[in-house]
């Protein structure tokens, strides 16, 4: 049996098709909230955020790499959570403070930062390329 319709009710549907799923993803899920400042950050954009920071009581450091790593170096004022275990500490954080995120070279902390942003927290930021890239740039480690 063949098809009743004709070649342009079918690419009329399909045109319509394609409108209706265009307009629906600019209408629905849209853009995170103008609340919402999660990005990833270069050295020296982090280094910036932190001087700015750094009397807030609801900043915070968060390396999330194996604490031998972060023994080995880090950030000053860092904290460690482990990426590992990270979603173990998730209830003890304020989603409503500033925090920045560091591992060694950024794999970790984006995993972090999108388990972060989908339990609800709104101000996260990493450093771009880690530890690996805060050290080339020239800021200072602290050891443990």
């Amino acid at each position: 049996m063949t098809n009743p319709r004709s070649p342009l009710t079918s690419l009329f549907m399909a045109g319509s098709t394609i409108v209706a799923v265009l307009i629906g993803g600019c209408v629905g899920g849209g853009p995170a909230s103008e609340d919402r400042i999660n990005r990833t950050l270069p050295p020296a954009e982090a280094s910036a955020l932190i001087e700015e920071m750094k009397q807030d009581p609801t900043f915070a450091i968060i390396d999330v790499r194996r604490p031998e790593e972060y023994a080995g170096g880090h950030i000053p004022g860092a904290i460690n959570i482990n990426s590992a275990q990270f979603s173990e500490h998730l209830e003890s954080l304020d989603p409503d403070g500033t925090y920045l995120l560091c591992c060694q070279r950024g794999g970790r902390s984006a995993g972090v930062r999108e388990l972060m942003e989908e339990a609800g927290f709104h101000n996260v930021h990493e450093v771009k390329g880690g530890m690996s890239a805060w050290k080339a740039a020239g800021f200072p480690v602290v050891r443990d």
